[in-house]
């Protein structure tokens, strides 16, 4: 990020990951939802100020890489788009097992 944006990065939401007894991974589903919202929430902090956002201090050539404003709050928008279709997902599967495992 820009060192003039320092301070706006909001913390990020680092998922707690569990391992099941058959060995698979797992993370809650709000967790996902927050780390997508905590990483759009950074960006969009960061384009705040209108100057393009540092994503890469000297790249591969010796130079910065920055991307616009607009172009960050677009991505970081898919993400809280991302995050709600995750939460309708979600939401549609947690009412149907809870309906179908009541009318059992």
């Amino acid at each position: 990020m820009d060192p003039r944006g320092e301070g706006n990065e909001a913390r990020l939401a680092a998922p707690e990951v569990s391992v099941e007894p058959d060995g698979r991974l797992t993370v809650p589903a709000d967790h996902v939802t927050a780390l997508l919202r905590s990483i759009a929430r950074t960006w969009k902090a960061g384009a705040r100020d209108g100057v393009p956002v540092l994503v890469v201090e000297e790249g591969a050539d010796g130079t910065d890489v920055g991307l616009e404003p607009l172009t960050v709050r677009s991505l970081a928008g898919a993400l809280d788009n991302i995050a709600n279709q995750l939460d309708v997902q979600y939401i549609h599967i947690t009412t149907h097992t809870r309906t179908s495992t009541s009318t059992d």
